[in-house]
C-alpha cells in the first residue's frame, strides 16, 4: 500500500509537468501572435488603443468601448475575427477571436483595421477590462 501512494504521487507529478509545458507552449504561441499582429499595425492605431475609454453600462462591473478588429475570416457561413485590445494596467496588447454570421459581420461593421463597439467586463482580480460580446 505504501509502494502505491508513491506511484500515485509519481503519477500526479507528471501529469502536473505535462500541463504546464502545455501552459507553457500555448502562452508562448499566443504571444508571438499578438508580436506579430503588432507589427502590423500603424503608430495611429496602437495609440488609439492604448487611449481607449471605458463607459459605464447598465449591469455590474460592464463597460463599453471599442476594439480594433484586426483581421477578419470566413469560415463556411460564419466570419472570424480577431479583436485587439489593450490593458492598461498591464501595458500590454492582447487579442480575443469572435465567431459570427456573414450578415452580423457585415451589420457590426466587422472588417480589418475597424474599430467596433464592444461589452467588456472589469475583472477585479486580474485588474482589466475583458472582452464579452460584440455590440
Amino acid at each position: 500500500m505504501f509502494a502505491g501512494g508513491w506511484i500515485g504521487l509519481l503519477i500526479g507529478a507528471a501529469f502536473c509537468g505535462v500541463l504546464t509545458i502545455i501552459v507553457f507552449i500555448v502562452s508562448k504561441k499566443e504571444g508571438a501572435s499578438v508580436d506579430t499582429i503588432l507589427q502590423t499595425l500603424s503608430d495611429e492605431q496602437k495609440n488609439s488603443m492604448m487611449n481607449m475609454t471605458y463607459e459605464k453600462a447598465k449591469k455590474k462591473d460592464m463597460f463599453t468601448s471599442k476594439g480594433l478588429v484586426t483581421s477578419v475570416s470566413e469560415e463556411g457561413e460564419k466570419v472570424k475575427a480577431v479583436l485587439m485590445f489593450y490593458m492598461e494596467e498591464h501595458q500590454s496588447f492582447y487579442t480575443r477571436k469572435v465567431k459570427l454570421t456573414k450578415d452580423d459581420a457585415k451589420n457590426k461593421g466587422i472588417v480589418a483595421g475597424a474599430f467596433v463597439p464592444v461589452l467588456m467586463k472589469y475583472d477585479k482580480d486580474m485588474h482589466y477590462y475583458d472582452f464579452k460580446k460584440l455590440l
